[in-house]
């Protein structure tokens, strides 16, 4: 399995291969250290150490760009050079769990491994390596230790969740991706209505496609014997937004949640605005985390913003009537898909300017609102999303398909690679892969 993950990434870039190599060799004396030592110091040289690596490939050039615009306001003249960088694959969400490694020895949580080739298949499994879901070692590290043997119950699960996600990234995620790049690439060309449904689009577009990366990383680590945690569980069914970010990319969720807002102190204090800025603040940099750019700063403020109102709203001292009508459920829905819609703009946006005139042209009443440039193959991939997303969630989460009698998941799993098959559209990479 070490052989094969690491063939995987280096397949990729031998370069980078070598350096992923050097930071689990470090990670992993680094691990030895903090448990024998059990000193603070060296558990902040560990995320120096592996921040300041993320930091440097993912978000230099944002930061001299961002210089550069501050000093040209005293001196037009001024022109900074970019660095010529390639963001490592998968760097941001290997950098994660190399932190919640040494964080969890640091605390006691779980024991330094100390056979570093165990160490080594835990960071480099191949099904989770490039995307996540983001693993814990305590719940992955102890399974690299079983031998595992064939099972036709895990095999079978696993063969299907990975058609699943096949049907979920090729059929409706790629599906989508053309009409929703094209009206993002120049929203002032298309209607109200247009830019309204590609922000629809690329809402149940981004879902599918992570969501279809997640089973396929999941059917691909049970094929093997492993199992991996559920990364979503129906976010779009949420009726509020801490029910969302409950639902959603659910290991970046509690990464955050467990080692950003608890170590920013969390909800332990007596303070209500410090409860909401620690909210702000991690999701403030929960969006940093996905790309550098403002529009990503913004999509995440939008989020913290919305977490710190919604806990206002469950604590505040609000006449019991006024609660009931927001927490009535299509309401309760509406809001809160408003909000996550909403901020998908900004997180798909090319600019800071195109999300706030697609937002403008939405809103805005004219003759042509209503007019629409969009193929009935963009709607007909719509209305198709509604019964494939339940089926898929249905029979993948917390649930064992090999134990309904044989015609049924021969029919659903038929049906799943028909449509998939039908509607596969080549040529785009999983969106994820750029974080």
């Amino acid at each position: 399995m070490l052989a094969a993950s690491a063939y995987f990434y280096m397949s990729w870039s031998q370069a980078f291969g070598l350096m992923l190599f050097a930071m689990i060799g470090l990670n992993w004396l680094l691990g030895q250290k903090i448990e024998h030592d059990r000193r603070r110091f060296w558990l902040i040289l560990g995320c120096v150490m592996n921040l300041g690596l993320l930091a440097y490939f993912k978000y230099m050039n944002f930061f001299l760009e961002n210089i550069e615009t501050i000093v040209k306001l005293g001196n037009p003249d001024f022109q900074s050079s970019s660095l010529s960088i390639i963001l490592p694959l998968g760097i941001s969400f290997y950098v994660f769990e190399l932190i919640s490694y040494q964080v969890d020895v640091y605390q006691g949580k779980i024991k330094h491994e100390k056979n570093p080739v165990v160490f080594a298949i835990f960071v480099l499994f191949f099904p989770h390596l490039i995307a996540g879901p983001i693993c814990r070692a305590g719940q992955f590290m102890p399974q690299i230790h079983i031998l595992q043997k064939p099972d036709s119950a895990r095999f079978y699960n696993g063969l299907y969740m990975f058609i699943a996600g096949l049907a979920l990234k090729s059929g409706v995620a790629d599906g989508l991706a053309p009409f929703v790049n094209v009206i993002f690439k120049s929203p002032a060309d298309y209607s109200g209505f247009d830019n309204l449904m590609a922000c629809v689009g690329f809402g149940i577009q981004i879902l599918c496609d992570f969501w279809g990366y997640s089973l396929m990383a999941l059917g691909a680590a049970l094929l093997f014997g492993y199992i991996l945690p559920y990364n979503f569980n129906q976010p779009y069914a949420a009726l509020s937004i801490k029910d969302f970010w409950r639902r959603w990319h659910i290991t970046l969720s509690n990464w955050l949640r467990d080692y950003l807002y608890i170590a920013l102190g969390g909800s332990r204090t007596n303070a209500g605005w410090k409860i909401q800025r620690n909210l702000a603040l991690t999701m403030l940099l929960g969006g940093l985390w996905h790309g550098a750019s403002w529009n990503f700063i913004i999509w995440g403020g939008i989020h913290g913003g919305a977490l710190a109102i919604n806990r206002w709203f469950d604590t505040a001292n609000i006449p019991h009537t006024f609660k009931v009508i927001l927490r009535w459920p299509p309401l309760a829905w509406a809001l809160t898909m408003t909000v996550v819609f909403v901020a998908w703009i900004y997180f798909r946006a090319a600019s800071f300017s195109d999300a706030i005139l697609m937002i403008e042209k939405i809103i805005t009443p004219s003759d042509q609102w209503s007019s629409t440039k969009l193929a009935p193959l963009f709607f007909e991939l719509l209305l198709l999303y509604l019964p494939i997303q339940w089926i898929v969630h249905k029979t993948t989460y917390n649930f064992d398909i090999s134990g309904l009698a044989l015609w049924k998941p021969a029919f659903i799993f038929a049906a799943l690679t028909i449509f998939t098959f039908i509607y596969y559209v080549d040529g785009n990479d999983f969106i994820y892969f750029q974080f």
